[in-house]
């Protein structure tokens, strides 16, 4: 993830989890688990045949994937091509179609994305608590309609920011747990060409996939896509996390517009 936003304002682990790179590692990491397990299972398999894909995993040339693709016109044959040739076999991605790959990894990346939030959200939350302590006597007159009214306690500001995030983190920390994984589903959803490969060797091998990306739950029907309302989920959530510091900002502004507070400024 790059660009003048993304340099501006997300940190340097959430422009990591978004880059190229880490997504085409993520995509070598998810095929070595596929023949880890699918060897585990059965399919005919070489050690060595999987240890030249672990040796080959972080050997990431984008102009080399990008010129492959050039030719080829598809972009994850291009990466599979890259890879297959780095480590000298054709074995990885057997009995998977497109999306068994970038719908898994861009699920990943969305979960990782939502528990470095959460790691964030939870600093936030423990910040203002202390803001909270710090101020909980401290009075400031209280504005209604945008004139003064009550008297209230700077401290009782913060508390309300801090409630409103609680709840909006609460929502959060829940849709972790409950983020699905779209699994091995194939071109219609049916798994059927990892049916025919690993016949009841496929619970374990999805279950295994699963477990190596950090998810709990797989979706049992779906189609080549997983439901686009997750995401909705996602964004949903985001902004209502968003919403406690927005506020707190615009309240900050108001207040120092009326020179009951101050932002301050930097040596």
């Amino acid at each position: 993830m790059s660009g003048v936003l993304a340099e501006r304002y997300a940190s340097d682990q959430m422009r990591e989890l978004w880059s190229r790179t880490y997504k085409i590692k993520a995509e070598r990491e998810l095929w070595i688990s596929v023949l880890k397990a699918q060897a585990k299972a059965g399919l005919e398999m070489s050690d060595s045949v999987i240890a030249d894909y672990v040796n080959a995993k972080d050997v990431i040339d984008i102009a080399s994937i990008d010129k492959r693709e050039m030719v080829i016109k598809h972009d994850v044959k291009a990466r599979i091509d890259e890879f297959n040739s780095l480590a000298g076999h054709q074995k990885i991605h057997i009995g998977m179609t497109s999306r068994d790959l970038t719908e898994n990894i861009e699920a990943y990346q969305i979960l990782s994305a939502l528990k470095l939030t959460n790691f964030k959200a939870l600093a936030l939350l423990s910040s203002l608590a202390k803001k909270i302590e710090e101020y909980k006597a401290l009075p400031i007159v209280g504005r209604s309609h945008n004139v003064p009214a009550q008297i209230t306690t700077l401290g009782k500001r913060f508390a309300t920011v801090a409630e409103e995030l609680l709840f909006a983190q609460a929502r959060l920390e829940n849709l972790i747990e409950l983020f699905p994984l779209r699994g091995l589903k194939g071109p219609v959803g049916t798994s059927q060409d990892s049916l025919d490969l690993m016949g009841e060797n496929f619970e374990k091998l999805e279950s295994a996939i699963a477990k190596s990306l950090g998810f709990e739950r797989v979706l049992d029907s779906t189609g080549q896509i997983y439901p686009r309302s997750i995401d909705y989920q996602v964004v949903s959530s985001l902004l209502a996390l968003a919403a406690a510091p927005s506020n707190m900002a615009i309240s900050i502004r108001l207040m120092a517009g009326h020179d009951l507070v101050s932002e301050g400024f930097k040596k």
